[in-house]
């Protein structure tokens, strides 16, 4: 199998073909997709040690080599000024990872806005080559699709209404690229 393969079902996949499990919260469980860091002192000696996991995992139920796991955080104040527009300005972005028989095969990154209550793909940019700013945010229609449905099983918030808000176009380039 290959990537387009790949994603092909991750995106042909609807809401009902995912077994998603919660990794957070009383009594849940870690998700085993765990990110380690050892912090030392000036000395080199050891300080500590921090454990990031992802929140959330989906096994694709007709394929079961076929997993996705988000949550795992990338930037604790993430900030740009289509994600920090809203009432609650704080933003969040995390790693959604994409992994085949357990191998991570692809990695992507969204961003949570609004205070947490809608995650957003990371838009790709468009910048002016004169004055360097940005005159378009888009993604392309595919990854806004997985998002809606990843939105979907965990936010009562209107996923297009954000998109909306945030000045996002929805475009047909290929994803991923």
């Amino acid at each position: 199998m290959n990537l387009t393969e790949f994603m092909d079902k991750v995106l042909t996949a609807q809401k009902e073909d995912w077994t998603i499990n919660v990794c957070w919260g009383g009594g849940s469980g870690p998700s085993y997709y765990n990110n380690i860091t050892v912090w030392k002192t000036g000395d080199d000696e050891f300080h500590s040690l921090d454990i990031d996991s992802h929140s959330t995992v989906a096994s694709l139920k007709t394929d079961l080599s076929i997993s996705l796991a988000w949550g795992m955080e990338h930037r604790d104040n993430f900030m740009e000024e289509w994600a920090n527009k809203f009432p609650d300005p704080k933003a969040t972005s995390s790693f959604i990872d994409f992994f085949y028989n357990g191998t991570l095969v692809y990695r992507d990154i969204y961003v949570t806005v609004d205070g947490g209550r809608v995650s957003i793909p990371l838009p790709d940019r468009e910048i002016d080559d004169k004055t360097y700013e940005v005159t378009r945010y888009s993604i392309p229609k595919k990854k806004y699709e997985l998002f809606k449905l990843i939105n979907g099983s965990g936010s009562t918030y209107d996923y297009d209404n954000y998109i909306q808000r945030a000045g996002i176009e929805i475009v047909d380039d290929k994803w991923p690229k």
